[in-house]
């Protein structure tokens, strides 16, 4: 492997740096005092639109933000319990945190021992006093000490109880690369710069043929088969579904045979019949283990409770079933499936007709199989809460109701219209908008210019060239004279010839018109500039937080970017200086504990205090999110750096980005 330069002197700056630090313990950096502040002032608030409050913080928490840019762990005052050596600190879980130092795993406890040196390349967390780890691509268990309690020998093994171990055959290993775990669910980046998720989701009532997961006991011993999957009968678990050379038969508690093994695939019974899989064919069995449904499908869904019907195919014709297996409707359809609507906070979900597909475009059946919308869509139809129907044809998104006629008029489109959005709602007809009502009726005339969403109960509206505010009856809140309005709600921006101030929601004046722009932030304060210069403003009582300065500012959480001729420094929320090396870029998540930048063309690695752990020397940004390893690019090739710039052992380089992440430049800017 290549020796990439600055290594050694790299090596060289870190051991002077350790040998200063040896009597000083060691302490987040500002940056990192200010981030867990924050994470504190957060604790236990609602997120998002989720009722009640948050989770509590678990201590000691893993932080990056020391000086080095290395990680360990603070308790709830700010004192370090895990001493910042490790590329990456796991969440703790059963007194134990999985830590990682050279693309190896261990763990540490709640004093920062190290009760497991890291040597594992894949680990889990512990549960009931036991975590999993990859030895050689095999899996095995090791107690709270460390002792290899199983054996790397399964595929999968995990703790379900103190003396009850799920194991199975199959590799469960999800993910990034280089920084695998046990979730069995992968993540990737795609070329267009959004996510994917794949793999293993447990949770499914269908066995699948490959199926090889127990129940044993701390001895090893089979103490349950299959018992991750579920009962044939769920209120009668004396007869379960039971694997013998890759054939599933059901069993009775007694050991003795219900039916035979020869289905390819089953499923628990549901309304009251089971769908199995024999010779490549689909068919019902009922609750005495007998063919309800003769195997003659190539295709179905399973029964769905009260229902009494499923889609099927067979010989090319699509259609939908009863309990008998006779048709109820027959179609020339594509495909075709059970319409279903998830229920709220643990209700039920609902059924409310079949999605079919014809022409390669979907449209909608109700249950007795007569069209509700043709099929004419781009994806299938859904439902809201309310019984509206809403689709995409042609990318353009419409809404009908529940009896297929639409609702909006035939030359406009219906804005701020989806399943969970409140009146007031927006209608669209050529480039003019207006108002509506929760039934639809006209608030306004359609003849604004523009219309932005301004809170659940206000639109700020364009008419005429000059912004105003309309309440939820349609009546103008604030007239329309100004030149432009943000979309805050109390207070909020707003300009008079070409100067932004600040305005309450009665309408008055809180700070007067004098900024060239402005833009309200978190926490009570706004970013506004004037003159060439950019300031932070607390709003409750009009005085500087931050005195304007030259240039440009942003608020990039936990702190603030100042960009000066083409220069980026991050500063603390109050102003003070925390990184100045000349940067022309810089990474904005504090919380990674060391930040990409740019200089001269290259990027470099810098810590939160603002010393440089690594020169400008990657082609591309380096970002450590993947479990204390970073991907960077030199010389056209792509290897994994642990967070002191060494290469990370075992890990195999790669000719394009391995996570294909986009290169998105983060602009500092007041007003969009």
């Amino acid at each position: 492997m290549r020796v990439w330069p600055y290594i050694a002197a790299l090596v060289a700056i870190i051991a002077a740096r350790g040998v200063l630090a040896q009597d000083k313990p060691p302490e987040l950096t500002p940056a990192g005092k200010v981030i867990l502040q924050g994470k504190l002032a957060a604790e236990g608030q609602p997120l998002y639109d989720r009722p009640g409050p948050g989770k509590p913080i678990t201590f000691p928490l893993a932080m990056c933000t020391f000086p080095g840019g290395l990680c360990g762990a603070v308790r709830r005052d700010g004192t370090v319990a895990v001493s910042p050596r490790y590329d990456w600190v796991g969440k703790f879980s059963d007194n134990r945190a999985a830590v990682r130092l050279n693309g190896l795993y261990g763990f540490v406890d709640e004093e920062g021992r190290e009760v497991v040196r890291p040597q594992y390349r894949i680990v889990g967390d512990y549960e009931y006093g036991f975590a999993q780890v990859d030895v050689d691509g095999k899996s095995g268990l090791i107690d709270r000490d460390g002792k290899m309690v199983f054996a790397p020998k399964y595929g999968f093994i995990t703790a379900m109880g103190p003396d009850r171990f799920y194991v199975s055959e199959h590799r469960w290993v999800g993910g990034t690369t280089g920084a695998e775990d046990f979730s069995g669910m992968r993540t990737e980046f795609t070329a267009t710069g959004g996510m994917k998720v794949i793999g293993l989701f447990l949770g499914s009532d269908t066995i699948m043929p490959d199926s090889s997961g127990y129940v044993v006991d701390i001895a090893g011993r089979q103490i349950e088969p299959r018992a991750q999957f579920p009962a044939f009968d769920k209120n009668d678990p004396s007869i379960t579904w039971v694997q013998r050379e890759k054939l599933w038969g059901l069993a009775r508690s007694d050991g003795s045979w219900l039916v035979e093994p020869k289905f390819q695939y089953v499923d628990a019974l549901r309304d009251g019949l089971a769908r199995v899989t024999l010779n490549g064919k689909v068919g019902f069995l009922d609750r005495t283990g007998n063919f309800a449904i003769e195997p003659v499908f190539d295709k179905a869904e399973w029964f769905t409770s009260g229902l009494g019907r499923t889609s099927a195919e067979r010989d090319g014709v699509v259609g939908v079933i009863d309990k008998t297996g006779a048709w109820v409707f027959r179609t020339n359809y594509q495909y075709l499936y059970l319409a279903r609507q998830l229920g709220k906070d643990g209700e039920p979900e609902t059924v409310f007709g079949w999605h079919f597909k014809n022409d390669n475009r979907w449209g909608l059946l109700n249950l007795d199989g007569r069209v509700v919308l043709n099929a004419e869509f781009d994806q299938v139809v859904w439902r809201c809460g309310d019984d509206r129907l809403r689709a995409y044809r042609n990318k353009d998104l419409l809404y009908f109701k529940a009896d297929g006629s639409p609702l909006q008029p035939p030359d406009g489109r219906l804005l701020n219209f989806a399943c969970s959005d409140a009146p007031l709602y927006t209608l669209k007809i050529g480039d003019k908008y207006g108002l509506l009502d929760s039934n639809l009726r006209p608030l306004t005339p359609v003849h604004f210019d523009a219309m932005v969403w301004a809170g659940q109960n206000a639109r700020n509206a364009k008419i005429d060239g000059k912004w105003g505010r309309i309440g939820p009856d349609g009546r103008w809140l604030l007239e329309p004279r100004f030149d432009h309005l943000s979309s805050d709600t109390d207070p909020f921006v707003a300009s008079i010839d070409g100067k932004r101030g600040f305005v309450r929601a009665d309408g008055s004046w809180l700070i007067e018109p004098k900024f060239d722009a402005a833009i309200i932030g978190r926490d009570g304060k706004a970013f506004v500039t004037i003159a060439g210069t950019t300031g932070v403003v607390r709003l409750a009582d009009q005085s500087w937080i931050v005195q304007p300065r030259r240039g440009v500012m942003c608020d990039i959480g936990g702190g603030l970017i100042s960009e000066v001729d083409g220069k980026r420094v991050v500063l603390s929320p109050a102003g003070e200086t925390w990184v100045d090396i000349g940067a022309e870029r810089i990474g904005i998540n504090l919380d990674l504990g060391l930040l990409t930048f740019l200089r001269d063309g290259k990027w470099g690695l810098v810590d939160t205090s603002g010393q440089v752990m690594l020169e400008p020397q990657f082609e591309e940004p380096t970002y450590f999110t993947q479990r204390g390893i970073a991907w960077a690019k030199r010389d056209g090739r792509w290897c994994a750096i642990n967070r002191r710039g060494h290469p990370v052992p075992g890990i195999a380089c790669a000719d394009a980005d391995p996570l294909r992440r986009p290169n998105a430049r983060f602009e500092c800017k007041v007003e969009p």
